[in-house]
């Protein structure tokens, strides 16, 4: 393989997952001192992983992407990154208790329609 075909695969879901769940991380961090500014956008976390989900797809646009395999990547990228950032957004909620737990179920079942949607699209698209 060329050096170039390396980067190629380098730059990727998993890339934008991990970027996604260091920068939810630094912001429940944030949010345990008073005075919990962040507690409404960590509310709606369930809005912005499937947002995610779908921008994830958007690497199909992006010339220098290796399509091979990418939908499969995308999905396994999605589902635990997904899941690493809910976790970890509503554990730096200031109140647990079961209206978070709701919130993370709800992520979970909005973050599988984007990616059925997603991949829909993408097949249809490419």
């Amino acid at each position: 393989m060329e050096k170039s075909s390396y980067l190629n695969w380098l730059f990727g879901p998993e890339i934008i997952w991990g970027l996604l769940f260091f920068l939810i991380g630094w912001m429940a961090k944030t949010n345990q001192n008073a005075p919990h500014s962040l507690d409404k956008f960590l509310e709606n976390l369930h809005l912005w992983v499937p947002l995610a989900v779908l921008l994830t797809f958007s690497l199909w646009y992006f010339p220098g992407v290796e399509k091979n395999w990418l939908l499969l990547r995308v999905w396994i990228a999605c589902l635990l990154g997904g899941h690493y950032v809910l976790e970890t957004g509503l554990k730096g909620h200031s109140e647990q208790g079961p209206g978070i737990g709701t919130v993370y179920i709800v992520g979970w079942g909005m973050m599988f329609f984007a990616l059925i949607a997603g991949s829909i699209f993408v097949k249809i698209k490419f």
